[in-house]
């Protein structure tokens, strides 16, 4: 056989290889770039309910402040059907835990986050002893009518009380970071970081190693579930 025509095989074959390995080599980057946002939109929903819960529950908390001004009036308010509509409210819904599985399922896809996870579930866990103690200083003001005051303290401290608020915002860093994290590549473009005013609210951002973290400055108090 012609030496040239052996060479051209040869080129024709190694070429055709070449291709073939850069198509496989796309389409298995396309299928895992496909698994990763399809994770993310999975996650993504979970946490926008997950935030629908905790502005749901904090408007809940501070519209009891109407019920105060109608009692003080002298309207009637059943509070202990007030209770039990917060108890439902605060520890009936799944979305607290739903987003916390949804990235624990796919911590291999989003490593970073494994660790902040777990302190947003702590977090969570705040939360809950929160709500308990509101719901039982709420129980105690009511066993007697000249109690009331303490119903009202109860129900103005649980007002003051920020952790839902940052709650809500940490999970938005959240967000933003699964997004830069799985289209940023793809648009050449990434969202801001969230940076507050107020310096003492705490974030989530990324230390030297890209793991995310809660970063709460010092000399502040805030956030302590009290």
């Amino acid at each position: 056989m012609n030496i040239e025509i052996i060479i051209a095989v040869v080129i024709a074959v190694a070429g055709w290889i070449f291709t073939h390995w850069l198509t496989i080599r796309a389409q298995n980057k396309a299928f895992l770039n496909q698994i990763i946002n399809d994770a993310r939109i999975e996650i993504a929903r979970a946490i926008r309910n997950y935030q629908h819960w905790l502005g749901t529950v904090e408007t809940g908390i501070h519209s009891l402040r109407y019920d105060v001004i109608r009692q003080e009036y002298g309207g009637s308010v059943d509070w202990l059907q007030k209770i039990a509509e917060l108890v439902e409210l605060f520890f009936r819904d799944k979305s607290p835990v739903e987003w916390i599985l949804r990235l624990e399922e796919h911590e291999i896809l989003f490593p970073k986050t494994a660790k902040c996870r777990k302190d947003l579930a702590d977090r969570q866990h705040q939360i809950n002893e929160y709500f308990r103690s509101f719901v039982e200083e709420l129980q105690s003001g009511l066993r007697k009518s000249s109690d009331f005051d303490q119903c009202k303290r109860a129900i103005q401290k649980a007002q003051k009380n920020e952790i839902l608020t940052d709650q809500l915002c940490l999970m938005q860093d959240l967000l933003i970071y699964l997004q830069n994290f799985c289209l940023s590549s793809f648009t050449g473009s990434k969202i801001p970081e969230r940076k507050p005013e107020d310096l003492s609210l705490p974030r989530l951002v990324q230390d030297e190693s890209g793991n995310l973290q809660i970063v709460v400055p010092q000399n502040t108090t805030k956030n302590d579930g009290s």
